[in-house]
């Protein structure tokens, strides 16, 4: 936006917005050339700043919901409450004429459906399904009057809503519905034996309707390992696992497990599956270099690279022990592994957008980073992991406490 500094030109947004130099007030109006009217609508809950704008050319009406409402979903209450989402989504929006075209920040249809299949089974979620299932945009292919036929969120009174939260107040119904929609995919949804559920972002499986491994292939396999050579493979000498936060939306992040080999002393290279299970999908890589080699890179290829400092700390960032090794002496070991990793700096792309419902590694590679802070984490995100593995970040992060945090170059 620096370019633009010159013009004097106003930057209208949320008051917490970067480089914002004008918010307007709830259902305030302006115009955008002659013909575009733009009415702010202040829907405090995800973020307190939160803006949707209703724009309107003629008879042309959509509306640019941001994190607030998604197809078929809505919003996480990170700033707000139940109370705040519902007089976002069921007073100021449902407000707007029905033919209003919704135009979400985040395309995340594919995962809201599967949790709307679970609540209910109308015709029109199953329409909604077919076309999430068929198409990869849904961005304006939908309209408010659309929301309020599917969108659970937007049916707080609807009796079979009602019923699956247990609760009937709308307020009680949406603080029900938002947390279980949180909770959905954090159980395992499949046999044991098969890839578990992430918790992270609603994380996918493998699909349970592919066809399994064939006999014939499971014999080339085992062949395979009998007579080839798998070198690099077998460098493989750590495992990690950690949260991978999207640069693109910081609020999507990933359960990562890293399987990690030595390049040299300064190198070392990671293949990140989405489960530690033999059917897990490899969904990127991460590169991690030393601090001597970071201070080599210029500014603009620094960007690309982030610290594990916080990860190590917090007790994020674990080494998952062998069956059958108790905790007490296998976390002497991760611990000395962390007094490693805590300096080193990971260059991180996914390919497979798993946490999005995607069945195939589509689009383009996505950056990823860390988190670096307490207040960045999604409430449970650990606790889910932690049962899991059958451990505690906060023992991690209290035994971790003496390790030194290096200084984080930017």
């Amino acid at each position: 936006l620096s370019q633009f500094k010159s013009l004097s030109l106003p930057v209208i947004g949320g008051k917490d917005c970067k480089s914002v130099t004008t918010t307007p007030k709830h259902e305030e109006t302006f115009k955008i050339g002659k013909q575009i009217s733009v009415k702010a609508l202040h829907t405090p809950c995800h973020t307190q700043d939160s803006i949707c704008w209703l724009m309107e050319d003629g008879d042309q009406k959509l509306v640019f919901t941001g994190d607030t409402l998604f197809i078929g979903g809505c919003g996480r209450f990170f700033e707000g409450t139940p109370a705040e989402m519902h007089t976002a989504l069921n007073k100021t929006l449902a407000a707007l004429p029905d033919d209003t075209k919704v135009y979400p920040g985040h395309e995340y249809t594919k995962q809201n459906v599967k949790f709307l299949t679970t609540v209910l089974q109308t015709e029109a979620v199953k329409n909604l399904q077919k076309f999430a299932e068929n198409n990869q945009q849904t961005q304006g292919k939908f309209t408010i009057g659309d929301e309020k036929q599917y969108n659970v969120f937007m049916r707080v009174d609807d009796p079979t809503v009602q019923k699956a939260t247990g609760k009937t107040d709308p307020v009680d119904v949406m603080g029900k519905l938002r947390e279980m929609k949180n909770n959905i995919y954090s159980k395992p949804l499949l046999p044991s034996g098969s890839a578990i559920i992430m918790s992270a972002a609603d994380q996918a499986t493998i699909d349970p309707t592919s066809a399994p491994l064939s006999t014939k292939n499971k014999v080339l396999e085992t062949g395979a390992l009998l007579a080839q050579n798998f070198a690099p493979v077998n460098a493989v000498c750590a495992h990690l696992n950690a949260f991978h936060v999207y640069s693109s939306d910081p609020h999507r992040c990933v359960e990562s497990n890293h399987y990690c080999s030595h390049i040299s002393e300064d190198v070392r290279q990671c293949l990140i599956y989405d489960t530690p299970q033999p059917n897990a999908r490899l969904i990127g890589v991460e590169y991690m270099i030393s601090p001597k080699l970071y201070a080599t890179l210029d500014a603009s290829e620094r960007k690309r690279w982030h610290s594990h400092v916080f990860e190590v700390k917090s007790g994020m960032l674990i080494m998952p022990g062998p069956a059958g090794v108790p905790n007490a002496g296998w976390e002497v070991a991760e611990t000395k592994e962390m007094e490693e990793v805590i300096g080193l700096y990971g260059k991180t792309y996914h390919f497979w957008q798993v946490d999005r419902g995607d069945k195939l590694p589509l689009g383009e590679p996505e950056l990823m980073g860390s988190f670096t802070s307490e207040e960045q984490l999604p409430k449970g995100l650990l606790k889910e992991r932690d049962e899991r593995y059958g451990i505690s970040s906060e023992q991690k992060k209290e035994k971790r406490g003496y390790i030194e945090e290096p200084e984080v170059h930017s």
